[in-house]
């Protein structure tokens, strides 16, 4: 960031795509904040699954795996890794067989 001056340092703070990337950036941090508790209820009721019948669900897990992926992909949108926004604007992932 060396060689900022004054009038770089306007035009980026009324650049409104910046602007629009941190709404996005709020929006996906509830999502995945959201997505957290979706896993823990998941994994939950995977551990009283197999408690109780002695296996898992597996088309739950590949659930929790689906969910694990868009997890990545949200923490790769909101840490700048990726300018992909991810489902509801992208398909939600699937595991590749």
């Amino acid at each position: 960031m060396s060689g900022l001056n004054e009038e770089d340092l306007k035009k980026h703070v009324k650049d409104k795509d910046t602007w629009l990337r941190f709404a996005y950036l709020v929006v996906f941090g509830v999502a995945f904040y959201l997505s957290i508790l979706l896993t823990f209820a998941t994994s939950i009721f995977q551990f009283l699954a197999k408690l109780f019948s002695g296996s898992s669900f597996e088309g739950l897990a590949e659930f929790g795996g689906n969910v694990a992926t868009y997890q990545s992909q949200v923490t790769r949108y909101l840490t700048f890794a990726s300018d992909e926004k991810p489902f509801p604007f992208a398909p939600f992932p699937t595991r590749n067989p």
